[in-house]
């Protein structure tokens, strides 16, 4: 059994990482002239513009990634752990994330604190 021993900062950047792999990547808009540019032109005049959407990051691209393959699987995808912790996040962080990821399949070998 692993024990998470994070701080409160620790938790709260797992807490924001799990918040980012969760947002969709942004949508490319659709070239002009083509029927999906005309109808989304349509829909803006009938119910508003879209929000701007936030750029993606590699960080976010990497945590997505994570969290899909680690569901996939029903267990921490390791490849994309040294990506994680290049941006900073600890191996504990990422335990943490996986376990947030997988509830039950990996909180039997995990102990938060």
């Amino acid at each position: 059994m692993i024990d998470l021993h994070l701080n409160q900062t620790e938790w709260a950047e797992v807490s924001r990482a799990f918040d980012e792999s969760t947002r969709k990547a942004p949508v490319a808009p659709p070239r002009p002239g083509t029927l999906w540019s005309m109808l989304s032109h349509a829909m803006a005049m009938i119910i508003g513009e879209k929000p701007v959407q936030e750029p993606d990051t590699p960080r976010r691209q990497a945590l997505r990634q994570f969290v899909h393959a680690s569901i996939v699987r029903r267990g921490m995808a390791e490849e994309y752990v040294p990506a994680l912790l290049s941006f900073g996040l600890n191996r504990r962080q990422v335990e943490a994330l996986a376990m947030l990821t997988v509830p039950g399949q990996l909180g039997q070998e995990y102990r938060a604190h």
